[in-house]
C-alpha cells in the first residue's frame, strides 16, 4: 500500500471516529430579529430522535419530549446561514423558560415550543 494510501485510511478512520463519539454539536447562533437586534444563542443539533430526548431530559428536564417530537410543527425560520445548524436533522433551542424542538428540513426550521 502506497504512503498516500495509508494517510488517507487514517484520516477516514479518525474521523469516522470523531463523528461516532459526538452524537450532538452546540452550535452558536446569532437570531436577527425583524424590528432590530440580535440574539447570540446556541442550538443543540442532532440527528436522532433518540439522542435529542436524551440531551433534552438531561441538559433540560423536559419529561414529555415524545409528545412535542410527535406533534405538528411550523415553519419557524431559515437553517442560519454560516452555521453546521443545516447539518443536521434536528435542532434544540432554549432560551429562558422556552423550549423549542425543530426538524430541519428544505432549508427552514420547522418547530414546536413549549415551556419548562
Amino acid at each position: 500500500m502506497s504512503f498516500f494510501k495509508k494517510i488517507f485510511f487514517a484520516f477516514l478512520a479518525f474521523f469516522s471516529f470523531q463523528f461516532s463519539v459526538y452524537a450532538w454539536e452546540k452550535v452558536p447562533v446569532v437570531i436577527e430579529f425583524k424590528a432590530g437586534g440580535e440574539l447570540h444563542t446556541f442550538f443543540y443539533c442532532f440527528d436522532s430522535l433518540e439522542e435529542g430526548k436524551k440531551l433534552a431530559e438531561e441538559n433540560f428536564g423536559v419529561k414529555n419530549f415524545d409528545r412535542l417530537a410527535n406533534g405538528s410543527r411550523e415553519k419557524i425560520m431559515p437553517v442560519p446561514l454560516g452555521t453546521n445548524v443545516g447539518l443536521y436533522d434536528w435542532a434544540i433551542f432554549c432560551y429562558g423558560d422556552e423550549f423549542w424542538l425543530f426538524e430541519v428540513r428544505n432549508g427552514y426550521l420547522y418547530g414546536r415550543g413549549r415551556l419548562l
